[in-house]
Parts: C-alpha cells; sequence; structure tokens
C-alpha cells in the first residue's frame, strides 16, 4: 500500500532494514562520527514522541533550536511520530537583539507550546527566555538530558493532510512567514526529487546544508531517509572554515549525489586546492545539484575544470530550481546530462522576450517540471498565462505546492491563489525547459529596461578583484525622481590597504555605465559581514538596501549622487 506520511514509511524501513546506515554524522566535518541506522533512527523517534506528549498535545508546534547534527534529526522525527508540528529553526548566535530577534519573531508568528534544544544551549536559551515577553510562557526540553522515553510508543496514523512542519522563510524580515508543509507535500516533493536525481539504492548522499533549511532538510536529509539510501552529514561552519571537507567526505565515504548553492562551488574554486593535502578521488560523484541562488555556468565550468584531475566528471553538474513554497525542488534535467546553457539575445530579454541569438546572453537551464507538477509563465501585472518564449513570472501548480502561510491569510491568498503559487521569480520556458532571470521584487528597471541585480552583480565580480566573491549587491535606488541602480560591495582589510577607494568606486561605476548607459547612483564599499546574506548564502538585496535607507551599513567608501 502506498503510503501517506513519513512516519509509516520510515516505520516500514526500520522493520525491514532496521541494521541499515541511515545517517553519518561527521562531528568534526573530517573523521569523528556518530553512525545511526534505521532501526536507531525509529527507536529514538518513538521514544522521544512519548516524552513530547507528556508535555504537550498533537497539533501543537515545537520550536527546534540545535545545531546540525543527531539531536536535531532526533527532535524532528519525534515530532513528526507524536504529531507534533515541528518549526526548524537555528539557534542564535549571541544575546545580541538582532541574531535573537528573529527567534522571537519566529515563536510570536507559530505560538509553539516547547522549544527544543540540548543542554548545552539551555542557560544561554533560558537567559533569553527570561528577559522577552514573547517567549516567557515557552517551556523549553533538552532532549539529550538522559531521561529516556517509551520506545514500543505507537505513532499517530498521520495521513498526507496532516501538517508536518512550518518552514520559515529565510529572509530577514521583523514579520516571517511559516510555509505549512503536510506530509502528503513532502512525499508528493521527495517522490519528485527522487525521480528527478535518479535516486538508486546504492547512492550515498553527502552534505553540509543547514538541517533548518529547505534544500538540506528536505533534499539531503528527507529524501535518503524516503529513498532508504545512507547519507553522510556535517555542519555548515565545518564546510566554511575549510570547503576542501565537503569533497574530503565525498572522497572517503564515495558520495555519488552532493549539492549546494552556487557560492559554494564558487568557495571551492577559490579556496581549496586539488593538490594540497591528501588525494581528492571524485570519480563516484553522479550528480552535483545547484540552486537555491542564481546558478553561474562561469562558476561551474571552473568548478569543473579545476577537479577534472581529481576524477570530477563535469556530466554531473545538475542545475535545478525550487523553493521553500514548493517544499523543495520544481524543476531539474536528467542525470547525466551536465550543464546545459543557451545564448539569447539581450535586448530582447529586457524587452521580456526570449530569442536565441548565437553571439547573445548566456543562460543556464534549470531543466523541466517534474511529473504531476506544473509550470506556468504569467503576466505579472494581469497573471494570464504567457506563450513559450515569453518572460513573466513563474508559477507552480502540483502536490508539492504548500496550504499557504501560518495564520497568514492576505499573503496566503496572494501567494497561494487557487493552490497556484506565484513565485515572485521571473524566467522564461523554452523548449519545454525553464530559464530562471531574476526575482520580481528585485527587478530594477531603468528608463523603462528591465535589469537584474544578478548580471550587475557577476559583471562586478568577473571585472574587479578588489570587491568580496559572492558579497555584491545591486539593487534600485531612487534618486532625483528617477530609478537608478545601487552597488553595495564587501572589500576585505587586506584589500582595503592595497587599493585607492575612490577608484574602485570609479571603475565600478564606469563598468555600470558602460554596460546600461549610465552610471551608477550609488557605489558603497562596506566592510566584511556588512552584506546580508540567508542561512544558506543567498544575497538579500531588499534587506541591503532597507539597511542602507537607514544608515545601518559599515561603510568605508562612498561614491555617487545618491551618496549626498
Amino acid at each position: 500500500m502506498t503510503k501517506t506520511d513519513l512516519v509509516a514509511l520510515l516505520s516500514e524501513r526500520a522493520a525491514q532494514h532496521p541494521e541499515r546506515v541511515a545517517l553519518r554524522f561527521l562531528h568534526d566535518g573530517e573523521r569523528h562520527e556518530t553512525v545511526l541506522s534505521y532501526g536507531e533512527l525509529d527507536r529514538r523517534a518513538r521514544a522521544l514522541a512519548a516524552r513530547l506528549l507528556e508535555h504537550t498535545r498533537a497539533g501543537e508546534r515545537a520550536l527546534l533550536l540545535y545545531p546540525s547534527g543527531p539531536e536535531y534529526v532526533t527532535a524532528l522525527l519525534g515530532c513528526f511520530y507524536a504529531g507534533v508540528v515541528a518549526v526548524p529553526a537555528y539557534p542564535p548566535q549571541s544575546l545580541k537583539p538582532q541574531h535573537v530577534g528573529r527567534i522571537v519573531a519566529i515563536a510570536r508568528d507559530a505560538r509553539p507550546s516547547l522549544l527544543l534544544t540540548e543542554r548545552m544551549l539551555l542557560a544561554p536559551l533560558t537567559m533569553v527566555k527570561s528577559t522577552l515577553p514573547d517567549l516567557a510562557q515557552l517551556a523549553l526540553l533538552a532532549t539529550d538530558d538522559g531521561t529516556q522515553g517509551d520506545a514500543s510508543f505507537t505513532p499517530r496514523s498521520l495521513g498526507g493532510e496532516a501538517l508536518a512542519f512550518l518552514q520559515y522563510t529565510s529572509g530577514s524580515t521583523s514579520t516571517p512567514k511559516g510555509v505549512m508543509l503536510t506530509h502528503g507535500n513532502l512525499m508528493a516533493n521527495e517522490a519528485a526529487i527522487k525521480s528527478a536525481f535518479s535516486i538508486q539504492d546504492d547512492d550515498v548522499i553527502v552534505s553540509w546544508l543547514p538541517l533548518f533549511h529547505d534544500m538540506g532538510l528536505i533534499g539531503t536529509l528527507l529524501q535518503p531517509l524516503y529513498a532508504g539510501v545512507s547519507a553522510v552529514l556535517m555542519a555548515p561552519q565545518h564546510f566554511m572554515e575549510r570547503p576542501r571537507r565537503w569533497l574530503e567526505a565525498i572522497t572517503r565515504y564515495r558520495g555519488t549525489v552532493s549539492g549546494a548553492p552556487d557560492f559554494a562551488y564558487r568557495l571551492c574554486v577559490q579556496r581549496a586546492s586539488p593538490q594540497q593535502g591528501s588525494e581528492l578521488d571524485l570519480s563516484s560523484w553522479r550528480l552535483a545539484f545547484c540552486g537555491a541562488e542564481p546558478v553561474r555556468a562561469a562558476t561551474l565550468h571552473a568548478f569543473a575544470d579545476k577537479y577534472t584531475a581529481s576524477g570530477f566528471d563535469a556530466r554531473a553538474l545538475y542545475p535545478c530550481y525550487g523553493l521553500a513554497e514548493a517544499t523543495l525542488l520544481v524543476t531539474g534535467g536528467e542525470r547525466g546530462d551536465g550543464l546545459r546553457t543557451r545564448r539569447f539575445d539581450a535586448a530582447a530579454l529586457k524587452a521580456n522576450r526570449a530569442q536565441e541569438a548565437a553571439d547573445g546572453q548566456g543562460a543556464v537551464s534549470c531543466g523541466v517540471v517534474r511529473a504531476q507538477h506544473q509550470v506556468v509563465i504569467a503576466d505579472v501585472e494581469t497573471g494570464a498565462g504567457l506563450p513559450e518564449g515569453s518572460v513573466g513570472e513563474i508559477t507552480v501548480a502540483g502536490p508539492s505546492v504548500a496550504h499557504g502561510y501560518w495564520r497568514n491569510e492576505e499573503a496566503s491568498a496572494h501567494a497561494f491563489a487557487d493552490r497556484v503559487l506565484k513565485t515572485g521569480d521571473l524566467g522564461f520556458l523554452h523548449q519545454g525547459e525553464l530559464f530562471v532571470t531574476g526575482r520580481k521584487k528585485d527587478m530594477i528597471i531603468v528608463r523603462g529596461m528591465n535589469l537584474y541585480p544578478q548580471d550587475i552583480e557577476r559583471a562586478i565580480e568577473d571585472e574587479n578583484e578588489a570587491v568580496r566573491k559572492g558579497r555584491v549587491i545591486a539593487f534600485g535606488l531612487e534618486h532625483a525622481g528617477e530609478e537608478g541602480i545601487a552597488v553595495v560591495a564587501e572589500v576585505s582589510p587586506r584589500v582595503q590597504k592595497l587599493i585607492d577607494p575612490a577608484a574602485v568606486c570609479a571603475a565600478v561605476s564606469e563598468l555600470v555605465a558602460r554596460q546600461h548607459g549610465e552610471p551608477a547612483a550609488l557605489v558603497a564599499l562596506v566592510q566584511p559581514g556588512s552584506v546580508p546574506i540567508t542561512s544558506s548564502g543567498k544575497l538579500q538585496r531588499a534587506a541591503c538596501k532597507a539597511r542602507w535607507l537607514a544608515r545601518e551599513l559599515d561603510v568605508f567608501a562612498l561614491a555617487g549622487p545618491a551618496s549626498v
């Protein structure tokens, strides 16, 4: 019988293959590991579910605040088994208001009855809780305190319509939106991922992606559990400290499926040397997915070129497109097809038409829509469907589309009208393949032309060595009654000592003028850490613009009329 929820599926996996390795956690990002079988995962989930129902009721929410690790997985599955709605989040970096504020906003919106964490975080979270009225009534429970629940607990029968968890969007806002994902959403999207990635019984998934984020949670934690294969996981900080650890884990455990946003591949090109230390063998890597931010052909080509000698096959490259509101995956190619690009006339794209041209602007295909789902390109203003080759808003329908935003009827009605998701992303279909051009809210309109900030950012990174790669943001800024182009770029302290800031600002403005017919309205060079990004590495253009307008950016050099 077809399983309708993850609880039934995981219980069956544990019964059929209790000794099969489900997860390996690399606590140091290298060799210190915890190994969990399907049987042990099931036992832990049952025991915690029994404990949870001593403190709350099925249908209530539980806020999860853990670093990436085995306790996070136990807490998530324990919630599933108890019928408690999980709210995945992450511990604040510090007790500073800007770090605590997001947790408070999520708690205010989700109204959880429990906060689940581990012992080492109890003291700081208790301190946070005692000073914030929104958290005062929230019960704290350390799930690793040695208390054993009843491992013979019988999980609830849930069904596809049961709410599994709230996935809070990663943007930094005082009013975060919790995407309501049911077990039916999860089962449909995991089926789509398994089909798109052609997951086989012998696949090994390797990941450092954060478990509270949709790509890491659904793509690299729940997918192996759904497919019945093994996964090797490490914490994001271990990758960020030394990107080569990702590639070493693939080598050591013969990983076949792994991936990340564009910036991770870029870091491996910039900071990880194939010749450094132990030899890499990436010949087992059969699918290297890339999504969650604009997929840059130059980045992936550079990665493939650098690691060909280490056995990496460029045919493994796999651009894809998805978002939390559609659970995760929407489109993807075929395993083994590699990076597929086309060239389109730049002037036609600005006029919302996609016309192939031999000397045109390169674009990366994000593949085709998966079975049982539909993608329609819609007119931004009217919502009417557009013919193939027209640029418009990407809309999605199908069983993976979420049931709206938690306690936010207005936002739900706008984004999920008639169970059709308005993604806010812009793109077009060409020969059945999806090409993403930008985000509707990030678009810059200058003299009636649609400019995509990703293009401006990429050009600046390519031509100016002073700026930090992946830390350049462009956004529209009104000046003298007209929309202009603003650029904010981080520069490292070492480079600051070597450059003339005015010359760098002038070069950036000149590049913008060359490309778009007028200089930048603003160029701001800022200190490292000033450019806001999400937990998965995506640039937050709206947040950056808001910080500029509030004069909250750590600026050390300014140029342009809008800087006055």
